[in-house]
């Protein structure tokens, strides 16, 4: 915590936890080291990255343990848990998508990328945007938010130029349709998360 006085750094406005420790107890010290951080008015608020529903019951074990506000998950429309969104939301806590193009693919596997490209280019025409637009906005629309990593100006307005539209119902289904990852990882959230 002494670090912060380099360069005159007083507080953050976030710090994220990011992945968690191999056992319920590495993860409650590691949290507790974060909530110390927070009382002593260094951090105004907490995240995490990568955690599984079961892994964040053990942060948030407690009534008073601090919670989350964000959890950082890889998420893209062509794979993702289909009840992450929700089981964070149950949690109290906002799920924002790391690699949210999926390195450009809209999908984690090089094998799966001509499919999600097609149908997300083929909705964008509809609405006058990209595919790439269309694959964040699902994910807004999804209840999620996103970081993306921008090569340029331009880019940057395109990433953020998505609240001008809505996909439908049946658009956002279609999309669902393409999801890769519960055929080859299966659910880490199951219906009970």
């Amino acid at each position: 915590m002494e670090a912060f006085g380099t360069g005159g750094i007083t507080h953050l406005d976030m710090i994220m936890l990011d992945y968690p420790g191999p056992s319920d107890a590495c993860i409650r010290g590691q949290w507790r080291a974060f909530e110390e951080m927070q009382s002593a008015g260094l951090v105004r608020s907490l995240a995490v990255s990568n955690f599984r529903p079961a892994q964040l019951d053990v942060v948030c074990a407690t009534k008073k343990a601090a919670r989350p506000v964000v959890n950082q998950l890889p998420l893209c429309v062509g794979y993702h848990d289909s009840g992450v969104i929700a089981a964070n939301a149950r949690r109290g806590v906002h799920v924002q998508a790391w690699s949210p193009l999926g390195n450009g693919r809209l999908t984690r596997l090089s094998r799966d990328a001509a499919d999600a490209k097609e149908l997300c280019s083929e909705i964008g025409r509809r609405h006058g945007k990209t595919g790439f637009q269309v694959a964040l906005r699902w994910l807004t629309q999804a209840g999620a938010s996103f970081t993306v990593e921008a090569s340029s100006a331009e880019h940057f307005r395109d990433d953020v130029s998505l609240f001008d539209f809505e996909l439908s119902v049946e658009e956002m289904a279609a999309l669902e349709r393409i999801n890769k990852q519960p055929e080859l990882e299966g659910s880490v959230t199951g219906p009970n998360a």
